[in-house]
């Protein structure tokens, strides 16, 4: 989002005309969810993506033979074969995108860009209102909770659709107050901060050893100077948080993890061996903790991908990650493989 906003501003800037194609919904088998957005400009050139293969060869050709006066509409592709709008595309999902055209004669919709640019880097929860209209005309609006209490039912965590009389309203969110705390500064926390921070996770680095927070070890992150044994005194995990835990010694992760489990946080995973999981597990159960308290902790933490350096590690948390993200069942609840 925030590289396809910059160029978009800079593009209208130069009194260009930006074609976004935005992603309204998606049903059925589809390579990208509804909010998913590619901006094409006039040059040839576009960011960002709605898919990829022979629908959205579609959608960026239709948005290059715009007319400087297009206004919005909405076209369905068919992701099976025999389709109305056959794309070619086997997946067997049908999906609606919205070309949105924007140009910097209109003040109101440069001023919401350049805001929400500013959002990305200031995180707050944020919700982004697209209106498409039977008449073409279409409107793009930020929602915040602080300001907009009565909408609060439907600033879902997930892109929403709803269409009444023609007109077809995407609320989705664009922003979200979160943070992933990696504890422990080594090979790992090294090889997953760049992965992470391209997808768009932001990283807090918290160990108690200076010497592994200097240097510009963790381009792109946070960095905490703090004790193991607590975590309280230095940051607050909140709902929306992650936690990955990699300390150097088991006793550290215990004692980690004890902490971890009296917050809120949505996601607690712990680095290790079976073996070394069923000691922790054990011993958390020794002091108290329940079988759910125990549940929420994603150990060993990874997908099962069989990885064996820092990067392969740093590969099975980062996907196992995004799944929890997305919304998707665990390895551990499915019972196969990814």
């Amino acid at each position: 989002m925030g590289e396809l906003l910059k160029q978009t501003i800079a593009q209208l800037r130069t009194g260009a005309q930006v074609i976004w194609c935005v992603i309204l919904s998606a049903k059925g088998s589809t390579p990208q969810s509804p909010g998913a957005k590619m901006a094409v400009f006039s040059d040839g050139s576009s960011v960002g993506t709605v898919g990829g293969g022979a629908m959205e060869l579609q959608a960026f050709q239709t948005a290059c033979a715009l007319p400087r006066d297009a206004k919005a509409f909405v076209r369905e592709y068919e992701l099976f074969s025999g389709g109305s709008s056959e794309t070619g595309m086997i997946c067997g999902g049908r999906v609606q995108i919205g070309f949105l055209p924007l140009s910097a004669d209109k003040p109101d919709l440069m001023q919401l860009l350049l805001q929400l640019q500013d959002a990305l880097d200031h995180p707050e929860d944020l919700w982004l209102e697209t209106v498409i209209r039977p008449d073409g005309s279409f409107s793009l609006r930020l929602l915040a909770v602080t300001d907009l209490h009565t909408e609060l039912p439907r600033l879902s965590r997930t892109p929403v659709l709803a269409e009444v009389d023609g007109i077809i309203c995407l609320t989705e969110p664009v922003c979200r107050n979160e943070m992933v705390y990696l504890f422990g500064g080594g090979h790992v926390s090294r090889a997953l901060v760049p992965i992470l921070i391209g997808l768009s996770f932001p990283v807090t680095v918290y160990d108690p050893r200076p010497e592994f927070l200097q240097g510009g070890r963790f381009p792109g992150a946070k960095v905490v100077l703090g004790e193991f044994d607590g975590i309280s005194n230095y940051i607050r995990l909140t709902v929306r948080d992650y936690a990955v835990v990699m300390t150097p010694a088991h006793t550290m992760d215990l004692c980690v993890l004890r902490q971890l489990l009296h917050t809120e946080a949505s996601y607690i995973g712990c680095m290790g061996s079976k073996r070394k999981t069923a000691f922790i597990n054990q011993a958390l159960r020794g002091e108290g903790f329940s079988e759910t308290d125990i549940a929420r902790i994603h150990a060993p933490i990874g997908l099962p991908i069989r990885a064996k350096t820092p990067e392969e590690i740093a590969v099975s948390i980062a996907a196992e990650m995004i799944l929890h993200r997305a919304g998707g069942p665990s390895y551990e609840e499915t019972g196969s493989k990814p």
